[in-house]
């Protein structure tokens, strides 16, 4: 794009936005569009929605604006979004505080920016414009004009509701310049706009002692305090406190239980009456939408204000837990490694994921059912099959352990370390172990454990350690079959083309399959009991999955071996070389003409790594020799006396060229799997 045609494109974009006329002019837009009247939350609600709402192959909605973006939320995002659209048809609901709680960096603010955003951005489109009476301080609804007695039959006649009252600078005006001509009136269109204060207000609670309230209601010029009180009202009220601001759109109060009493009641008539309380000087009413967020060490204390009961009413509080999937953690940290400086250095595959298992072990509880291992809960909150429970045990988890997530460790804590690990390490790669190791001493330098803490840390650096084994092992597995992905694919088509035979054979009763479909049975058998499928629930099964892949087709989304767990589990445990074929390949055999093939063997696995699973030529050879380790069932830590731990494994090792980066090394693939 030229120069030129950026300055013509900004000057057309400015244009856009200035329209201005008469009271009388816009009344007749309104009724001609009568959506035009709507409120703030009405506003908000459409600027949600406006950048496209989809629902997943099982019926579960997706927000444009949140997805991306914000990750393992969805059942928080979906309770925000039904308050915004129950108070956009001006239910009850409106009349209250949004409160989003949880720990910190759970995303509490970045929803809110999100929404801003939208909000703004939606200002900015032609169903989203916005008019307010020109010169007012609060973006005044220009509907305000219409007096009283002649709302109802606008209503009547065009649908068109109007709720609220002049403020005292634009009823001054009316009064003094346009002398009560409503029609005469000027108004304006205008855009949200955070950085210029205009519909989107933002208040930090962090002085629990103010020494008064104008921050929030608005400033007094104490020279114009003489005269009626309509020029008083009109002309002292300077209207620019963050409520004022907030007027037609929404304000955000961070830490709102950290602000002392005054300002909560004055929040609390906002919240109720939508009015602005002046001292001595009456109220103002105010259309805004008010989202508070804290955590819960100030809400509860708060809660056991007995004064506080009549706010409290006005709350609705919504959890944004810490994200409890292991895969939606990962993709929270590559979210925030583009944005991050770790000087160039490359992040081992399974760098994030051994990061993320950690950092969600920290969040969770216990396990509640019987028999259930911190493993199995880790595993089933990530949609990882785990033999033995079903997606039900995850629905009954949750709602027995409402709890999860409140707590542990934040997503800003293990970037941290992992800038850390960066910074420290002239490897040129981050591997998975060192990252778990400044995770763990993170803690003593930064945070005073307790003796209760710090042997459940130790417990996590362990599963954290086991998980990243398991991982490191399927990596590796994965790499010696030469075209794994492939054979996987086609593996998995087979199957659902037999599926496929065999729904439709079911519901044409057919009964058994004839002679010449004993294979596809066979196939089908193989892959199903591997994953611990019975003869007696086969059909169940297959009749489960035909509908995941037809609901997928519908959605025009890829059903990949990947897409559900159970049958993820399945595919590799049909293609993985077993751990003891692995073992063979990978260990220096005694004689030394066996070395020249042995060494070709793990050549080819780690070209294989670095060429299609994201490794580099350092963290390859770390992992194959890490899995060899693990293979040969040698610990990788210890923790002596339980008040530490002592690697087993050099944390940041030295290459030895065991990987080669040349292509010529996969002259003859095919040998890697003998």
């Amino acid at each position: 794009m030229s120069i030129d045609s950026i300055l013509a494109e900004s000057d057309r974009e400015a244009d856009r936005f200035a329209w201005e006329g008469t009271f009388a002019t816009y009344l007749r837009m309104v009724t001609e569009r009568p959506a035009m009247s709507r409120l703030s939350h009405a506003l908000i609600d459409e600027a949600i929605q406006a950048p496209g709402v989809d629902t997943r192959p099982l019926g579960e909605p997706v927000y444009s604006l949140f997805e991306d973006e914000i990750f393992g939320l969805e059942d928080t995002l979906q309770r925000i979004v039904q308050y915004f659209a129950s108070a956009a048809q001006r239910l009850e609901v409106r009349h209250r505080i949004l409160l989003l709680l949880g720990p910190p960096a759970s995303g509490k603010s970045s929803i809110v920016a999100l929404i801003k955003g939208a909000l703004e951005e939606y200002t900015r489109t032609d169903e989203g414009a916005v008019y307010a009476i020109h010169g007012c301080p609060m973006q005044e609804d220009p509907l305000h004009l219409v007096p009283s007695r002649l709302r109802g039959g606008l209503e009547e006649e065009y649908g068109v509701l109007v709720e609220g009252d002049l403020c005292p600078r634009c009823r001054y005006v009316l009064r003094t310049e346009y002398l009560g001509r409503v029609s005469e009136m000027p108004v304006r269109r205008f855009t949200f706009s955070e950085q210029e204060a205009i519909g989107i207000g933002y208040y930090v609670a962090t002085n629990p002692n103010p020494t008064d309230a104008s921050l929030l209601v608005g400033s007094v010029d104490s020279s114009r305090l003489e005269g009626d009180r309509l020029a008083v009202a009109g002309k002292a009220f300077r209207l620019d406190g963050e409520f004022n601001v907030a007027n037609r759109g929404l304000i955000e109060l961070v830490e709102m239980f950290k602000a002392d009493r005054h300002l909560l009641t004055s929040l609390l008539g906002l919240a109720q009456e939508q009015v602005i309380k002046m001292e001595r000087f009456g109220s103002i009413y105010a259309d805004e939408a008010i989202i508070g967020h804290s955590n819960e060490g100030d809400f509860a204390t708060f809660s056991e204000d007995q004064h506080s009961e009549a706010l409290k009413d006005r709350i609705i509080a919504i959890q944004v837990p810490y994200n409890l999937r292991i895969r939606d953690e990962v993709n929270i940290y590559a979210k925030m490694l583009k944005r991050a400086d770790i000087g160039g250095a490359h992040v081992a595959p399974l760098t994030l994921a051994a990061a993320s298992v950690f950092a969600v072990l920290s969040r969770i509880l216990p396990p509640s059912a019987q028999g259930m291992s911190v493993t199995d809960k880790l595993r089933l909150l990530d949609g990882q099959m785990v033999t033995g429970y079903s997606k039900q045990d995850v629905v009954e988890m949750r709602r027995h352990q409402p709890e999860d997530g409140m707590s542990g460790l934040s997503p800003r804590y293990v970037m941290n370390r992992l800038g850390a690990v960066a910074g420290d390490s002239e490897l040129g790669c981050i591997l998975p172990l060192a990252v778990l190791d400044s995770l763990w001493r993170g803690l003593g330098e930064n945070v005073s454990l307790a003796a209760d803490e710090q042997a459940k840390f130790l417990g996590i650096v362990q599963t954290s350690a086991s998980e990243y084994s398991d991982l490191a092992v399927k990596d590796v597995q994965r790499a010696y079959e030469e075209e794994f992905e492939t054979a996987a694919t086609m593996l998995f088509d087979s199957y659902l083309r037999n599926i496929e035979e065999f729904v439709k054979r079911e519901t044409e009763g057919e009964g058994r399959p004839q002679r010449g479909r004993d294979s596809s049975e066979r196939d089908m058998r193989e892959i199903e009991r591997s994953i611990g499928v019975t003869e007696r629930s086969k059909a169940e099964f297959r009749r489960e999955m035909k509908g995941l892949n037809d609901a997928w087709k519908a959605k025009g989304l890829p059903f990949t071996y990947t897409t559900d767990g159970r049958l993820h589990a399945a595919i590799e445990a049909k293609l993985f070389p077993s751990r003891r074929q692995l073992t063979s390949a990978l260990t220096q055999p005694r004689f030394a003409r066996q070395r020249v093939e042995w060494a070709r063997r793990r050549s080819v696995i780690g070209t294989r790594l670095v060429e299609k699973y994201e490794y580099c030529a350092i963290c390859a050879e770390d992992v194959i020799e890490y899995v060899t380790q693990v293979l040969k069932s040698k610990p990788v830590l210890k923790t002596p006396k339980g008040e530490g731990i002592e690697w087993l494994w050099d944390l940041h090792p030295q290459p030895t060229g065991i990987v080669s980066d040349s292509r010529e090394d996969e002259a003859e693939p095919e040998a890697a799997a003998s």
